[in-house]
């Protein structure tokens, strides 16, 4: 029970950097595009 609340914590926690991973590039990507 205690190893699995942690495994999702974990998970989630993945899930939000994946998010913000995503974000950002995709600014990024309109930046250059902005520029070029």
């Amino acid at each position: 029970m205690r190893g699995n609340g942690m495994r999702n914590k974990n998970v989630r926690k993945w899930i939000v950097i994946f998010m913000i991973i995503i974000m950002a590039g995709s600014s990024v990507l309109f930046g250059l595009s902005a520029v070029f």
